[in-house]
């Protein structure tokens, strides 16, 4: 990754263009004064998932950039507003741990505008309509493989769906038999959740050691503070319980912005797991495992037995008989009382 000079010109004045820099230091040299013309975007100057200050930047370039406008455009569907233009996009990496993250993210003020004002709305029945067979099966899988993981009947575990947006993976627990629980910001899907039986909880309300496993599905991506978020759900995890941390993969798009490409020549894809003011801590495999140990966890690697046993049950001769012959003593042969029915025409 080639160094550059600093592009700045006058400080009312950023460069249009992008910055690619290498190298750590314990407290690295950014624009900071450029940056702090905007008060609703404020600095982390330590890595969020480890705590470490030892820091290097890898990437600047201004909201105000064309790049980085397009994106705002496109994304948001012309619902952004230009109260980031004269602030820097700035992705900053962790020496100690690994992590990418950036270093000016919004206030509360300005996160409040991005996710009432420029998200575009998708409500239940959106949501629902979209949600494909494969999608649902793909849930069923993770609540077996879980239920199966932890050796338990399912009436048995009580499990935390943190942000569960409109449900759907805790409905999909809560039809397995478990007891579940959910921690969400948005009062719409706070009252949904209620509406289908789960018991919302505030984050510094969490009982402790309570919860045999904890959902976590594109969440940590988004948060300021990942650790001290982290290290409560944690508290609330009981011993020998599982926790789930599923975020965007930043590997690919880390790579091609340290090998020089800007923010706005990626592809869509490449563009999401590093998106500005949304997805502000880019994780890959190492530093994900490396923010979950910093907690206290441990990766977990399953047995293949449980993982494919999980999704189907066909790995236990029971079922596999089951599985192979009730199909046909219902449909083939017909000789019960278990009929499917449709309209004649």
């Amino acid at each position: 990754m080639t160094t550059t000079a600093n592009y700045l010109g006058p400080a009312d004045a950023p460069s249009a263009g992008p910055v690619f820099r290498s190298g750590a230091s314990h407290a690295p040299a950014m624009p900071a004064a450029q940056a702090l013309h905007n008060p609703v975007m404020k600095p982390r100057t330590s890595c969020p998932a480890c705590l470490s200050p030892s820091l290097a930047q890898v990437y600047e370039e201004p909201y105000a950039s064309e790049g980085i406008q397009n994106y705002l455009r496109t994304h948001y569907e012309g619902n952004a507003s230009h109260t980031a233009d004269d602030s820097l996009y700035v992705l900053t990496r962790c020496a100690h741990c690994g992590l990418a993250f950036q270093k000016y993210i919004p206030d509360d003020s300005f996160l409040g505008e991005i996710y009432n004002n420029w998200v575009p709305g998708t409500n239940f029945e959106r949501e629902h309509r979209n949600y494909s067979l494969e999608e649902y099966r793909y849930l069923a899988e993770q609540v077996q493989f879980v239920i199966q993981h932890l050796g338990r009947p399912p009436g048995e575990l009580h499990m935390l769906d943190f942000g569960f947006g409109w449900a759907h993976w805790s409905k999909m627990a809560m039809a397995y038999g478990c007891r579940v629980s959910g921690v969400e910001l948005s009062q719409e899907r706070a009252e949904h959740g209620r509406s289908v039986g789960i018991q919302v909880v505030p984050l510094d309300d969490l009982p402790g050691r309570a919860f045999h496993f904890i959902h976590t599905e594109q969440v940590f991506e988004h948060l300021a503070e990942p650790r001290v978020v982290l290290d409560r759900l944690v508290a609330a995890l009981a011993p020998g319980g599982l926790i789930k941390i599923s975020v965007p993969d930043a590997v690919a798009s880390l790579k091609k912005i340290k090998r020089g490409q800007s923010f706005g020549s990626l592809s869509a894809k490449d563009k999401m797991p590093i998106a500005p003011l949304e997805h502000i801590n880019a994780f890959d495999h190492a530093s994900l495992v490396a923010f979950g140990k910093a907690a206290g966890l441990q990766p977990v690697r399953p047995s293949f037995f449980r993982l494919y046993n999980g999704a189907s049950g066909l790995l236990q001769l029971k079922n596999l008989a089951r599985v192979l012959v009730r199909p046909m003593y219902r449909h083939v042969f017909p000789r019960n009382t278990f009929v499917y029915f449709e309209r004649a025409r």
